[in-house]
């Protein structure tokens, strides 16, 4: 009789689904999680083939468990996967684009740019039909002649896709709750620029403290559009200027 080779010492090539490039697997590991040794992203090793010919990896389990925020590529909402998400199709839930879950980083850990299935791009995007995210958000309903419509998240109903208010129960189809990268990064920096205005009015002398204040609330002004302007990053902002302004008044009549 042949000699059997053992589960061990058998290897066949799959290509790893995020990098393409091949990568040699044992017949022990079917069913592992790996990590490609070039890209370092999860996979798991397919069943072999009986001729061994190359494949690719299938998908990580949905169980893995690193969460992470990423913007949706075409209008910015801010949405949740997990790795054992990354490369598979993705739906927006607000504005209902296709796209791919990106995957993490190996070197920073953040997720990279959400890449948009072919034709998405060209979709127009509805935003006034941005109410909130999540299931909150009012629902794009494409019809089979491709007409689309948004559904209200209050009563069901549905209303052309350039309304701005539901024609059943009159609920405003608006962006302002939507949660977005900029508007994340608009209230974490107004937030700082805020505790900075307070520590540089106390600390006034010091005169750092009020010169990032004043960065930062600009920062978060940067991130608003116009008529959005962030409470807290104006309050920054105004004690950063009182604090600079002390700090300066007090540094004159010192070296004065």
């Amino acid at each position: 009789m042949p000699d059997v080779e053992p589960a061990a010492v058998i290897r066949f090539t799959i290509f790893c689904r995020r990098c393409e490039r091949p990568v040699l697997a044992r017949a022990a590991w079917v069913g592992r999680e790996v990590r490609c040794p070039h890209c370092f992203s999860p996979m798991r090793v397919p069943e072999m083939p009986p001729d061994r010919r190359p494949v690719p990896a299938d998908p990580p389990h949905l169980g893995a468990c690193q969460g992470f925020n990423f913007p949706c590529p075409r209008c910015d909402c801010l949405l949740e996967a997990h790795t054992g998400m990354c490369g598979q199709h993705g739906r927006c839930p607000t504005c209902g684009a296709q796209f791919l879950v990106p995957f993490l980083h190996p070197s920073s850990g953040r997720p990279e740019k959400a890449p948009l299935l072919e034709g998405a791009a060209d979709m127009p995007t509805p935003v006034h039909a941005y109410a909130a995210s999540g299931c909150q958000a009012p629902q794009i309903i494409q019809a089979a002649d491709g007409s689309r419509a948004i559904q209200c998240p209050r009563c069901n109903a549905l209303s052309p896709i350039d309304a701005d208010n539901c024609a059943a129960c009159n609920t405003p189809f608006t962006i302002e709750a939507a949660a977005t990268m900029g508007k994340l990064h608009r209230d974490t920096q107004a937030t700082a620029a805020l505790g900075l205005g307070i520590v540089g009015l106390v600390l006034f002398f010091l005169v750092l403290p009020g010169v990032v204040a004043v960065w930062l609330g600009l920062r978060s002004m940067m991130y608003s559009g116009p008529g959005r302007r962030s409470t807290l990053g104006v309050a920054g902002l105004a004690l950063g200027l009182l604090g600079l302004a002390g700090g300066l008044v007090f540094w004159y009549f010192r070296l004065k």
